[in-house]
C-alpha cells in the first residue's frame, strides 16, 4: 500500500486528515462532473421535446443532442418520462429559488399583506420568463401520463404558501377570490413564457399586477 512508505515521525493523524480532504475533493469534482453532465442532459431532453414533442422524441435524439451516453441518461434520469419530468423539477426549483431571491430582501420592508403577494407575483412571473424554453415545452399538451397529476399538486401548494400571504378565510367570496387568483396567474405565465421579446416582459407583469391590485382591492 501506498501509506507504508509514510514515515514514522510523522503525525498519522495529519495523515489521515489529509486522505479525507483529498478524498472530499476528488468526490467535489465528480459530483460537480455528474451535475454538468445532468444539466446537458437535460438542456438536450428540453431542445429535443421543443422540436419533436414528446411523444415522437426518443432517447436517441437525446443521446445525439447531447452527446452523453445512452447508459448515463438511463443512469442520472431513467426513461422518457423520468427525463420530462426531471425538466419540470428543475423548472421548478429555479423559479422556487428565483422568488425566494427576489422576495427575501424585501419581506421586512413590505408594508402589507398585498405587497408581499405582489412581490411574489412579480418574482414569479419574471423567474418564468427567464425559464421560457422549459415552460413552453411543459406547457404544450404532449405530455407524459400521469404528469399533470404531478404538476397540479406541486402547483397547487405553491399557490396555497402565496395566498397565505393574503390571509383568505373559507367564504365563498374568499374562496372564488383565490380561484379567480390562480387563474388569472395561469394565464399571465402564458403570456409571459410566449413572449420573444423581452421589452414585452414588464408590461405583460404590470398589467398583471394591476387587475390584482384591482381584484383584493
Amino acid at each position: 500500500m501506498m501509506f507504508a512508505a509514510v514515515p514514522p515521525e510523522v503525525n498519522p493523524g495529519r495523515v489521515h486528515t489529509g486522505v479525507r480532504l483529498t478524498a472530499r475533493s476528488t468526490a467535489s469534482r465528480r459530483w460537480a462532473k455528474s451535475g454538468a453532465t445532468q444539466r446537458r442532459i437535460l438542456d438536450a431532453a428540453t431542445e429535443v421535446f421543443a422540436e419533436k414533442g414528446f411523444t415522437a422524441a426518443t432517447i436517441a435524439d437525446v443521446v445525439h443532442t447531447s452527446g452523453a451516453s445512452i447508459g448515463s441518461i438511463y443512469h442520472h434520469f431513467g426513461g422518457k418520462s423520468e427525463l420530462f419530468l426531471a425538466i419540470y423539477e428543475q423548472l421548478a426549483d429555479s423559479v422556487a429559488a428565483s422568488i425566494e431571491n427576489a422576495v427575501q430582501p424585501h419581506r421586512e420592508a413590505a408594508s402589507d399583506r398585498r405587497d408581499t403577494f405582489r412581490l411574489h407575483v412579480r418574482a414569479y412571473l419574471e423567474a418564468m420568463w427567464e425559464n421560457r424554453h422549459a415552460a413552453r415545452v411543459l406547457s404544450c399538451g404532449d405530455l407524459p401520463a400521469g404528469f399533470e397529476v404531478t404538476r397540479r399538486k406541486r402547483l397547487a401548494t405553491e399557490l396555497r404558501n402565496w395566498l397565505a400571504a393574503l390571509e383568505l378565510g373559507s367564504s365563498p367570496r374568499e374562496v372564488l377570490l383565490g380561484r379567480v387568483l390562480i387563474a388569472t396567474l395561469a394565464e399571465a405565465t402564458l403570456m409571459v413564457t410566449g413572449c420573444d421579446d423581452p421589452d414585452e416582459v414588464p408590461a405583460v407583469i404590470d398589467a398583471t399586477i394591476a387587475w390584482i391590485d384591482r381584484i383584493i382591492e
